[in-house]
């Protein structure tokens, strides 16, 4: 199961790639002559892929809301990433590429104009043109309802918009900002919908975008219903007619309707994964992703609880022991994680480091930090889980036995994902387990342990104060050099690793299933299905 022999299952030619990206001119450019043996080419791959079908995948918990802006829960987006794109897009490598604007100039560092592409238009048959651009901004910067702030933490320094001509939109900001840019290809809350969207659609259950499938129907904790957008900016995809997004909450039910051939994919376990390798009626994919689970607590002015001392936060990260959670829960298939996983670029620590220093299993040296605190008894906590995941049940359990070890009597608080939503956004919570997601721009993972650049801090940590922390964080955001972030963000890790107001625990590798019709599906780094964008249907 590993990369490589599963990569020439979802991937096409990389000459196919360039030609999809609009990238294969420049690729071969030099004469007429070869220009058009390019074209030539471009029309016989283009026939090599069959359209038609309709895909049917599943996911384990209801979007609640399919609305673009501002909604907490992964799953929305899982619901509604088909019908959306952003001025910027991420290609399967998650490099940045053009997405609904074709280039983009920084006038200054307070200010860049954006040129959209022409000729794009809404599943309403609108075309899209700079006011659209400018009410969708104007809602990621304030949510509407099902909307929530609490995405405003990884909202870039953007304080206005506005249109320069009918194709050109300018942003300014407040001060320079690396994550503009990540920001809008990550896609997670960064949509581009017809001015005025939300005086004309239910924003729970109905949508409309530019993006390769239309929305026909969405029924809650049933199913969603997606058709190919024949207008779409992109040919010649999307290749599919349609997309039906099943919700299954239990995996096993899941597993059992792809051998069945009632489903085309599904994320899964890697023991169940590993135990569908070799299966004739499917394949199996695996990638890396961001993915990784966390423990979080509040830390609040005035509630003086026990993790609000540093070395009580210090023991419970010692006496989590890693490998046991990787194997028991991952089966083995997971790495170590800070607060910047593995995988993402040259931004986080290597696996020996957090092993050796930061993330050491230790029960006797946290035993002796409860004592030096003053809990050498412990004490009782309570945490929220999503119990609809059998995994958040199976991470939470484990973690209730290993902090028994120094006297901690955890309750766990089984929740579905929107009550689990709410209290993360509102900050009402002691202790909460929780997945983190892939961020647009480095910044995008610390941005929370600053009370400039995230509400969320007055909500978690208002007890909280650390100004080279702070400060680290503020500057490495307007920082747009690479090389002068990296040591900055480096020790901005030391520090909250040391600290821990936030635990990370592991990240797993990603496995999805799929039928053998389902081809050039791929596992993305984004933690979204974004392979399915792609995918085709082969008879």
């Amino acid at each position: 199961m590993d990369d490589d022999s599963t990569r020439g299952e979802r991937l096409l030619s990389r000459r196919e790639v360039l030609v999809r990206s609009g990238q294969l001119a420049a690729a071969v450019a030099g004469g007429a002559a070869l220009a058009g043996t390019a074209k030539a080419s471009t029309r016989r791959l283009i026939k090599t892929v069959p359209k038609g079908g309709t895909a049917i995948w599943a996911i384990n918990q209801d979007p609640t809301a399919l609305a673009p802006w501002g909604v907490l829960l992964e799953a929305s987006h899982w619901g509604s990433e088909f019908m959306y794109d952003s001025l910027l897009q991420w290609d399967l490598h998650t490099q940045q590429q053009p997405g609904l604007a074709t280039s983009w100039v920084i006038k200054d560092p307070r200010t860049v104009e954006f040129t959209l592409r022409k000729g794009v238009k809404f599943h309403n048959g609108q075309e899209l043109t700079s006011a659209d651009v400018v009410y969708s901004i104007q809602q990621q910067m304030n949510p509407p309802a099902p909307g929530s702030t609490g995405t405003l933490s990884f909202f870039p320094a953007i304080v206005g918009v506005e249109p320069v001509s009918k194709y050109v939109v300018r942003v300014k900001l407040s001060k320079p900002d690396a994550s503009l840019f990540g920001w809008f290809a990550w896609n997670r809350w960064s949509a581009i919908g017809p001015n005025n969207l939300y005086q004309q659609i239910n924003p729970v259950t109905q949508g409309i975008g530019t993006g390769p499938f239309k929305l026909a129907e969405y029924v809650p904790n049933d199913h969603i219903t997606y058709q190919r957008f024949d207008q779409y900016w992109k040919p010649p995809i999307p290749y599919l007619d349609g997309i039906q997004i099943k919700i299954i909450p239990d995996e096993q039910t899941a597993i059992a309707a792809l051998q069945a051939g009632a489903l085309d994919g599904a994320t899964v376990s890697a023991a169940n994964a590993q135990a569908l390798n070799g299966n004739s009626k499917v394949t199996v994919l695996k990638g890396q992703t961001a993915g990784f689970y966390e423990l979080q607590f509040t830390v609040k002015a005035g509630e003086n609880k026990p993790w609000a001392d540093k070395r009580v936060r210090q023991a419970i990260n010692m006496v989590i022991n890693r490998d046991d959670l990787i194997q028991k829960v991952l089966a083995g298939q997971g790495q170590y994680s800070g607060h910047v996983p593995p995988g993402y670029g040259a931004w986080p620590f290597p696996q020996d480091v957090l092993k050796s220093k930061y993330q050491k299993y230790d029960v006797k040296a946290a035993q002796q930090l409860m004592k030096d605190a003053g809990f050498s008894s412990g004490f009782p906590a309570t945490m929220h889980v999503i119990g609809t995941v059998a995994t958040f049940t199976q991470i939470a359990q484990l973690l209730q036995s290993y902090v028994k070890q120094i006297g901690i009597d955890l309750t766990l608080q089984t929740e579905d994902g929107a009550t689990f939503s709410k209290a993360y956004a509102t900050g009402t919570f002691d202790w909460l387990l929780n997945q983190r997601g892939i961020r647009g721009d480095i910044h995008g993972f610390v941005s929370e342990f600053n009370p400039g650049t995230s509400p969320n801090y007055n909500l978690w940590f208002n007890g909280y104060k650390n100004v080279e922390m702070w400060r680290l964080v503020g500057n490495g955001q307007i920082t747009l050099d690479p090389k002068k972030r990296l040591p900055m963000y480096k020790k901005l890790q030391d520090i909250l690793l040391t600290e821990v107001l936030e635990i990370p625990l592991m990240v797993p590798y990603k496995y999805q299933v799929v039928s053998k019709r389902l081809k050039n599906m791929y596992v993305a780094y984004s933690d979204f299905n974004t392979g399915l964008r792609t995918a085709y249907i082969v008879s």
